[in-house]
């Protein structure tokens, strides 16, 4: 799954001009969100990766204040 994850951030890389952290997010994101289909940040903060459910959760909310997506 490694290896995947870094196809994808290194297609990021090429459109969204963020720094690796925000890209690597988006990445784990983008996978959580085909796994779980559902758009529910609670339920895709729980398999985001290892942290704990509540981190998880808040750091989709203050990516998403944060930044904006065209």
């Amino acid at each position: 799954m490694e290896d995947k994850n870094t196809t994808i951030d290194l297609q990021l890389q090429n459109y969204l001009p963020w720094h690796k952290a925000r890209l690597k997010f988006l990445n784990l994101f983008i996978v959580s969100l085909i796994r779980n289909r559902n758009i529910s940040y609670s339920k895709n903060a729980v398999t985001l990766n290892n942290r704990e459910t509540c981190t998880n959760l808040r750091r989709i909310q203050r990516f998403f204040t944060e930044f904006s997506i065209d």
